[in-house]
């Protein structure tokens, strides 16, 4: 018997199939880039692209579009309140208002809401509409 290298069955068993490449193509700005400039995510995705034997069936089906970290769109960091109109920084939202940002009201205007009293509002002036009645028979 010779031994020319390992012959036990499981010789290579964690050996990955395919290696990730050492560029990966930005769908974002159509370059290739090194694997620094993208997330682990967007990594995980060009990982998922390249053909693993040892995948269940759908995994490698889907085509992604990796996109680096420049042209990853970013949090943004402001808001319009729709009550007052200001411009102001996410922290003087309420994280629910933060959720809808067409109908977001600022913490400020949603207090002024809070505090305002609905029966406190000024009287009604019946004499301008003319004449008030009570029932039917008084109309007629």
């Amino acid at each position: 018997m010779t031994l020319s290298g390992p012959s036990h069955s499981a010789a290579n068993a964690n050996k990955q199939g395919n290696k990730p490449p050492d560029k990966i193509f930005c769908y974002g700005c159509e370059k290739l880039k090194p694997q620094y400039a993208f997330s682990k995510t967007q990594i995980a995705k060009t990982n998922s692209n390249i053909s693993n034997p040892y995948a269940p069936g759908g995994r490698t089906k889907k085509q992604h579009h990796t996109i680096c970290k420049q042209c990853t769109p970013q949090q943004n960091q402001t808001l319009t309140c729709m009550l007052c109109t200001r411009t102001m920084p996410l922290e003087k939202f309420a994280k629910a208002q933060r959720k809808n940002a067409e109908k977001a009201r600022c913490s400020e205007c949603m207090e002024k809401r809070e505090n305002e009293d609905i029966d406190d509002s000024e009287p009604e002036d019946n004499d301008s509409d003319g004449p008030r009645y009570d029932t039917w028979d008084d109309i007629l």
